[in-house]
């Protein structure tokens, strides 16, 4: 069993694989793992079973803090995304080693899923947009502040907007403050990926599948048709993929979603 975490800007997603498999899943708030400061909440069987610990982060600070906690509980070593594994991706940017990890995981658990050109969508603390070519090379994206952002940004940047929960709301028109920000930054953000979805589409030709992920993805499942599956735990499998084509590409198998 392999175990894989993913350390995020807002949580720490951690996911156990036997024979390729995702078998369990659970998140780590990175402001109680501060708290604690030394004890990961992680079962000690979990971590005893587990023949690597696989790690990806874009949270440099939580991540310093994860490897002290695991130390104290846990000796075997971490392989890192980006270190001991290699991403086997072309990377089509500017400066390939500025692109998050986060994204080109998701790229690559995407292609493999679809083995053909894939918009991905990750709803997180940023909602970052990515295109994967039919080649599978990873083509770039768009950056666009998460929900959650959206919120806190309008109650620290004003001086009577609360902050308020993002959920789907039951009407476009916000009678009061609360549900006209709710609306407004929820109406915002489909407004927002649909027109982006059709932008790539008409500018790269037809995108054969869009797949989405990240914690607040589910919360847009109903209003982005456009979107063809929804997959929770998409970079965890990127991290497993990773992983594997280092170190056993045979084990490697073709998938369409």
């Amino acid at each position: 069993m392999i175990l894989a975490v993913d350390i995020g800007n807002t949580t720490i997603n951690i996911g156990s694989f036997s024979s390729n498999k995702l078998v369990s899943h659970f998140c780590i708030d990175n402001k109680s793992l501060i708290r604690q400061k030394t004890t990961l909440p992680i079962k000690s069987d979990l971590l005893n079973e587990s023949k690597n610990i696989l790690v990806a982060s874009v949270n440099p600070d939580i991540e310093s803090v994860f490897y002290r906690s695991l130390k104290n509980e846990h000796k075997k070593k971490t392989l890192k995304i980006g270190r001991e594994i290699k991403l086997r991706i072309p990377i089509l940017t500017d400066n390939p080693k500025t692109v998050g990890t986060d994204r080109l995981l998701n790229a690559l658990a995407a292609y493999s899923r679809t083995k053909t050109s894939t918009i991905v969508i990750d709803f997180g603390t940023a909602i970052t947009i990515d295109v994967v070519s039919k080649e599978g090379e990873f083509l770039g994206g768009l950056i666009l502040p998460g929900i959650k952002t959206s919120a806190f940004a309008l109650n620290k940047q004003t001086a009577l907007l609360p902050e308020v929960d993002i959920k789907r709301p039951g009407k476009i028109i916000g009678k009061n403050t609360e549900d006209a920000i709710k609306a407004g930054i929820y109406y915002g953000t489909i407004g927002s990926v649909i027109h982006i979805i059709k932008e790539l589409n008409r500018i790269y030709g037809d995108l054969k599948y869009t797949i989405a992920t990240g914690g607040d993805a589910k919360t847009f499942e109903k209003d982005i048709p456009e979107i063809d599956r929804f997959i929770p735990c998409l970079t965890l499998e990127g991290i497993s993929l990773a992983f594997r084509e280092s170190f056993s590409p045979q084990n490697i198998t073709k998938q369409i979603f």
